[in-house]
């Protein structure tokens, strides 16, 4: 069956062919500390943004740089950047953000907070957008329990305090991490609707693929309708995947743990869940040349291979390479423990979320905590459910049985393992320890089970395992992260980040940017620039459809030149194009490529047709 993009994508949108196209305006925007760390690297920070064609930076104006100490302001730093982003003609997104020791949390402290915001504003009178505080429902950024109800109050307060300088500014919704519902429909409950002009989220998906987006936004957008704001402007203000090298925990830890628990790696295949259909995927850096090199096979497969997968062939199986799993299907891996199988369980808190499925390749994360975890003989603890437990460890160190096979990097986590659910027979192993003065844990772990369970299971606490991907993979998503959003009706996104420190090689934090700390271009910056050229401002928004596993895009830029843009989210289907009229093709990466004829094999690699009247999939 084909279908064209000139009429049912259309359809499927809701767009009417015969009125005129809505337009995307300047959607396209960075995240770089200019205003504080990176402030003297702003003017190359700005002059590769031209060349990239990205004309919005979103940065910082944190109050502890601003009111250093109480009553006593310094605007230095932001008079700088202000400056030099004007003459350099880049757009500057301020966010307001965090507090100070004498006024912390600052929802309690609403007039101190007021005057912040009054001073910024009146300052920078030209700036006409400001952001109101980030990711507000993390506790490690709003420095209080996560609260919908107590952000809407500093909300409200600062839309006040901004509209009665200038009513024509626009104020957002501050950032939120990931797209949390409860979250934004607890503070919509509380009024915030009436304090925003633009919803902003960052739905960051590390350990997934931009396409999880489709559903993010449809659910955003059902809740805004919910409550009445469902016509308001949205925003993303961050987004992105980082590309850092593996840590230790693949290169060393986890070889010395798999020979504990009599697995030889290089003798032995690997089986990873990864059902793209069901809309649950592994981490897009989980691949054998990147993190599992050691064995002799890796394997995807489904989440119905589970029921009766060989313990012989895939003596090793990694169920999730995150803190979320459908657990729909949790008996059928217990069942595999039980025959005798291993588990890698590599990042987080196992079993954490229940990912449930709608059936439509999306879903919902509903957290479970610790629910599942007796069925497994696993168990763990952390600071928010009990007092005695540290909020981050002061050290970590091989057990003794490991004492020498390994080094440790530092990684706070937080979370620690424990014996809780062991049955009789069933041995905990420490593998890392980790602690304070007065507290000693273990973030890393092996289970040898004796009981009803005859397998092992190895469980690594650490969030930072797998939430990079490679500097190709990161090129690829990008240009389907920007045409995935502004098909979907976001306004405006910002990559997170433009330059990469670098300081640590396996520090996620390190390697977001798309150009390296010389500001030399990674492959995503080459993706970046080859979008904004085949969709600049003043482009149709595209409209996308789906054809199995294929993607197709379609939109018309400013000189009337029809564009296209075909992909899958991850594996690579054979598909035929039927093209009509005259084309030019190019990768994501801008480099000339010759136009499809007859077959072609749709990737990941997103492929530009550019001039063609109607593009076809069949």
């Amino acid at each position: 069956m084909k279908k064209t993009w000139s009429c049912l994508a259309a359809a499927a949108a809701g767009l009417s062919l015969s009125a005129a196209p809505a337009v995307i305006q300047d959607p396209y925007g960075v995240c770089a500390h200019v205003s504080r760390g990176e402030w003297q690297f702003a003017p190359q920070t700005f002059q590769k943004m031209h060349e990239a064609g990205i004309n919005w930076v979103r940065t910082d104006f944190d109050w502890k740089y601003s009111e250093p100490k109480q009553g006593s302001w310094n605007y230095s730093h932001l008079d700088r950047v202000i400056e030099l982003a004007k003459k350099e003609k880049i757009n500057v997104l301020p966010i307001l953000d965090y507090d100070v020791p004498w006024a912390t949390p600052a929802w309690k402290h609403l007039d101190l907070w007021s005057g912040y915001v009054r001073n910024l504003v009146n300052r920078y009178p030209l700036l006409r957008y400001w952001e109101v505080w980030n990711e507000q429902n993390s506790p490690s950024f709003w420095h209080d329990a996560s609260s919908g109800e107590n952000y809407a109050k500093l909300l409200e307060r600062t839309y006040r305090e901004i509209k009665a300088i200038n009513p024509e500014i626009t104020v957002l919704y501050g950032g939120t991490a990931g797209v949390p519902l409860p979250f934004i429909e607890a503070s919509l409950k509380a009024g915030a609707g009436n304090y925003f002009d633009v919803m902003n989220i960052h739905p960051y998906h590390w350990r997934g693929v931009p396409e999880m987006m489709f559903s993010d936004l449809s659910s955003l957008r059902a809740l805004m309708r919910k409550y009445g704001v469902g016509e308001k402007p949205v925003w993303i203000t961050e987004v992105g995947w980082a590309t850092a090298q593996p840590p230790r925990f693949y290169l060393d830890v986890l070889p010395s743990v798999l020979a504990e628990a009599g697995v030889k790696p290089a003798d032995s295949m690997v089986a990873i869940v990864n059902d793209p259909e069901l809309g649950f995927f592994e981490a897009p850096n989980f691949n054998a040349d990147f993190n599992l090199g050691m064995f002799r096979k890796v394997d995807r497969i489904r989440l119905a291979d589970l029921k009766s997968l060989d313990v012989k062939k895939y003596p090793v199986l990694v169920p999730s390479t995150s803190e979320e799993f459908p657990m729909a299907y949790l008996p059928d891996v217990v069942a595999y423990v039980k025959r005798g199988g291993t588990l890698v369980l590599p990042s987080g808190l196992p079993f954490y979320h229940d990912f449930q499925m709608d059936g439509k390749g999306g879903g919902k994360l509903v957290q479970v905590n610790d629910k599942y975890l007796k069925d497994l003989h696993i168990g763990w603890e952390t600071w928010w459910v009990n007092k005695a437990v540290p909020s981050q460890e002061k050290w970590q160190k091989a057990a003794p049985r490991f004492a020498g096979k390994f080094k440790v990097d530092f990684k706070p986590t937080g979370r620690f393992l424990t014996a809780a659910n062991l049955k009789k027979g069933d041995e905990f192993i420490p593998v890392i320890e980790a602690g304070t003065d007065d507290y000693k844990g273990t973030v890393c772990g092996l289970y040898k089970f004796n009981s009803d369970l005859t397998g092992n299971i190895i469980v690594y606490s650490g969030l930072g395992v797998i939430d990079s991907t490679t500097e190709k993979r990161q090129a690829e998503m990008l240009p389907r992260t920007y045409l995935i959003a502004l098909a979907n009706g976001v306004q405006r996104v910002f990559w997170y980040n433009f330059r990469a420190g670098e300081w640590k090689p396996d520090e996620r934090e390190h390697h977001f940017g798309i150009v390296h700390a010389d500001f030399s271009p990674k492959p995503a910056f080459l993706a970046y620039k080859t979008l904004t050229s085949m969709c600049p401002a003043g482009s149709t928004v595209p409209v996308i459809s789906t054809h199995g596993k294929v993607y197709l895009a379609g939109w018309t830029r400013p000189d009337k030149v029809k564009v296209w843009a075909v992909w899958t989210a991850e594996s690579v289907q054979k598909i035929s194009l039927r093209i009509t009229g005259k084309a030019q093709a190019l990768n994501h990466l801008g480099e000339a490529k010759s136009v499809p004829a007859g077959e072609y094999a749709a990737s990941p690699e997103l492929l530009y047709l550019v001039g063609p009247e109607q593009v076809e999939v069949h």
